[in-house]
């Protein structure tokens, strides 16, 4: 992540268009936790080492005009709370809280990433693609998660989706115990809605438990995790499909790992190696564990936020483009560019990028580009596969190519709803308390009415019958006994004859005729 920042800086400093004569220049803070980060954010923000809250946005220039990151929507809550009270931009990678898309509350959040909302949207569309009903929501117990489970539970409704399993797992839940549960429900399909270090555990457990012919819906924080594909045995536990944003290549980053990690590699021999071993990552920007990563190594890793972090960096230099009034050969230098400028700049723009349009709406979140992908785990190394997409510029797009699903299941798609479908002529009778969950019971007659048409049904029929007038023979015991019926109702009339008083009828009780 941290190469793909330096790379798209370098390659904005070194074009003779996007900001002539003008330099990008950076400070990184490795945010270790949430607690430790406030004195760099506060750094970032200050004047000469000074804070003023109320200090009018024309007068205030802060130490920077704007900031990319944190990876994590629980920490980049926390940071963009203090940052929006000067409204400097936080255009970020890796945080897909929908509450972030609030702007009222983060007026100056903007990402390159898309929100819970559209994840769990594309994650329902799979489901309801495949036809399931009967699935399983597994997260952790962190802003990410819980804003997924929130976002799911809404957009299900009226979709015929049951949520029949929840649960937000720690680092030290017991895993085996939540997916015995799982299987004892007969659930089929599992939305893993975590970050990577849950989602390994989750997956680890499933192996250990021989857990086995599942569909595993990875979100986008594990969706193309090398190191989760390798897992001995993962092969057992049956098909994962993963959600992930269009991988798109930056042409010339390889190019760009291989000189710096030359330059590094040059200085790096005056060291023991032994001494940088012994050094693990640490909490500030000296990294000597990077040091020792070669170019193939920072090459093959999980490319998954690339993109974000390069479209980050164009769009804050997009940003300053307009603001400083750039035109072909130069910058306005006459301007001095603000961080609330930026920010009115951000929502206006629309720029191609890698094959990829730039643009965002007004809660500053990006038009939406997925991929959906599958785990080819029976291969030697595993192996990705795109096999569907999800779009929504220029228009709304999804599909998924089902012939190069890989099920489990003899090549057909798994069963994973709460009963099975009534067969025409049975209606439902709901058991339990999930409406996917019935039993079904033969259409008694009449079911179905058409009393315009004078129409009905037999038992167990999904038709409609018209009405048919039958005469019946007057010999026929039937007619015979309705008439000998009306006989003796007939003989038990009685007439009342009306009389006059005062010149007035007045009328007695008379009996209709039948």
């Amino acid at each position: 992540m941290l190469q793909v920042m330096r790379f798209a800086v370098e390659e904005i400093n070194n074009s003779t268009t996007l900001l002539p004569n003008v330099s990008l220049g950076y400070e990184i803070f490795d945010h270790c936790s949430n607690t430790k980060n406030l004195n760099s954010i506060l750094k970032f923000i200050s004047n000469n080492g000074s804070i003023k809250p109320k200090e009018k946005l024309n007068n205030y220039q802060p130490k920077v005009i704007a900031l990319t990151g944190p990876y994590g929507s629980t920490r980049s809550i926390t940071v963009t709370s203090l940052i929006a009270m000067h409204l400097i931009p936080l255009v970020n990678y890796g945080a897909s809280s929908y509450a972030l898309s609030n702007k009222l509350y983060y007026p100056s959040y903007v990402r390159t990433i898309p929100s819970s909302k559209n994840l769990v949207e594309m994650i329902i569309h799979i489901i309801r693609w495949f036809g399931w009903n009967w699935v399983a929501f597994l997260g952790s117990e962190d802003d990410y998660s819980s804003d997924g489970l929130k976002q799911f539970n809404k957009h299900i409704h009226n979709t015929g989706i049951c949520l029949a399993y929840e649960e937000g797992l720690s680092l030290n839940a017991d895993y085996s115990l939540t997916l015995k549960k799982i299987d004892k429900l007969s659930i089929n399909v599992i939305v893993v809605f975590a970050m990577p270090q849950y989602a390994s555990k989750i997956i680890k457990a499933a192996i250990a438990n021989n857990i086995q012919d599942k569909v595993w819906i990875a979100s986008q924080t594990w969706a193309i995790n090398q190191q989760i594909q390798r897992e001995p045995g993962i092969w057992k536990i049956g098909t994962i499909i993963g959600i992930t944003e269009s991988l798109l290549p930056l042409p010339g980053f390889n190019e760009f790992i291989y000189k710096a990690r030359g330059t590094n590699n040059a200085g790096h021999n005056d060291r023991a190696e032994s001494d940088i071993q012994g050094k693990s990552k640490t909490c500030n920007q000296v990294c000597d564990y990077c040091s020792l990563l070669t170019a193939e190594e920072i090459i093959n890793e999980d490319r998954t936020f690339s993109f974000a972090i390069y479209a980050a960096i164009y769009t804050i230099a997009h940003a300053l483009h307009k603001v400083l009034q750039c035109d072909m050969n130069e910058c306005s230098k006459n301007t001095t560019a603000k961080p609330y400028m930026l920010l009115e700049e951000i929502k206006k723009l629309d720029f191609p990028l890698n094959g990829r349009q730039v643009k965002y709406d007004d809660n500053y979140d990006p038009t939406i580009s997925y991929a959906v992908v599958v785990w080819r785990t029976n291969m030697n190394p595993p192996q990705i596969e795109r096999v569907g997409t999800y779009a929504t510029h220029p228009e709304i797009t999804f599909t998924i190519d089902n012939s190069l699903m890989p099920w489990h299941n003899n090549d057909s798609v798994p069963f994973s709803n709460c009963s099975v479908e009534c067969r025409p002529g049975y209606i439902r009778q709901p058991e339990g308390l999930h409406s996917c969950c019935f039993s079904c019971k033969k259409c008694e007659p009449n079911s179905y009415v058409d009393f315009s048409q004078s129409e009905w049904s037999d038992e167990g029929s999904t038709t409609c019958k018209t009405r048919t007038v039958v005469y019946p023979e007057f010999t026929e015991i039937l007619p015979i006994a309705v008439m000998v019926r009306v006989y003796r109702n007939l003989r038990k009339k009685k007439k009342h004859i009306g009389k006059v008083e005062n010149g007035d009828p007045f009328w007695g009780s008379r009996d209709c005729d039948v």
